[in-house]
């Protein structure tokens, strides 16, 4: 895995988006400094908008033990950098092993504690099937919406029907 330090490279489109500035991000994680959008576990993450307290992260591919490190080091530069809110799109991940799910969990109590979210967007059927399995369907945010289905301020065709999951925080 590519553990060189990632410096922050902002391709600078910037976008509005409900009079909100959004800047357009190519890459900021670790496996961007050699160019590459997938890193040597044939995943990728990459932050496609971000403002100084919210951010929409877009995962592809198989992520597994050799990703968690690279997810977990995502979520801490985002909130190393004051961003509480957090939105995951997992609509291209095609398998989500159990030490990401791990990260998962960390990242979502630690947004909570600060006064965060962090939002699965994009939840395909197999992946709301290994969260309801350990249990965390009901503690994660997650909704079958992808943010990227979403243009212009109105949804496009989704192909399966939006599923909004609540928080129900564990006794």
């Amino acid at each position: 895995m590519c553990r060189a330090t990632a410096a922050a490279q902002t391709a600078a489109t910037s976008s509005v988006r409900e009079g909100k500035e959004f800047r357009m991000l190519a890459r900021i994680h670790p496996s961007a400094t050699d160019g590459s959008n997938v890193s040597d576990h044939g995943a990728s993450l990459t932050t496609l908008r971000q403002d100084r307290t919210r951010a929409l992260i877009r995962a592809v591919g198989e992520w597994d033990l050799a990703g968690a490190d690279d997810l977990a080091h995502a979520f801490d530069a985002h909130e190393r950098t004051g961003r509480r809110f957090i939105r995951l799109d997992v609509s291209a991940v095609t398998f989500l092993d159990c030490a990401c799910v791990e990260v998962l969990v960390a990242a979502h109590a630690r947004l909570l504690a600060a006064r965060g979210t962090l939002v699965l967007t994009g939840v395909t059927p197999g992946i709301l099937r290994l969260l309801s399995l350990a249990r965390l369907d009901g503690v994660l945010l997650t909704t079958s919406l992808s943010d990227l289905d979403v243009s212009a301020g109105r949804l496009a065709a989704a192909s399966r029907a939006p599923v909004v999951r609540p928080i129900i925080r564990p006794a």
